[in-house]
């Protein structure tokens, strides 16, 4: 018997069987991306807006790569303080 896909109710991030158990090898959405964070789901649309978060659109959903987005907040895409040009 095959076994399905499992998922916490409380949108954390979800366990899920891939082919090699890595979570590297799946793709997060962006409940999953704000709660990562701590940040509000509004602030991540904000930021893949305004601030080149790494997103990848599949579809109407906008999908990501932890590894992409921690290395995003390193290098200060999450910094308050910097502008935008957006006014």
């Amino acid at each position: 018997m095959r076994s399905l896909p499992t998922f916490c109710h409380n949108n954390r991030v979800a366990q899920i069987e891939t082919g090699n158990g890595t979570p590297e090898a799946r793709w997060y959405s962006v409940n999953e991306v704000a709660s990562h964070l701590g940040v509000a789901i509004d602030t991540i649309y904000r930021w893949i807006d305004r601030r080149k978060l790494p997103a990848h659109r599949v579809g109407r959903l906008w999908k990501f790569k932890l590894s992409e987005v921690d290395a995003w907040v390193r290098s200060g895409g999450a910094d308050g303080t910097r502008e935008t040009g957006q006014a």
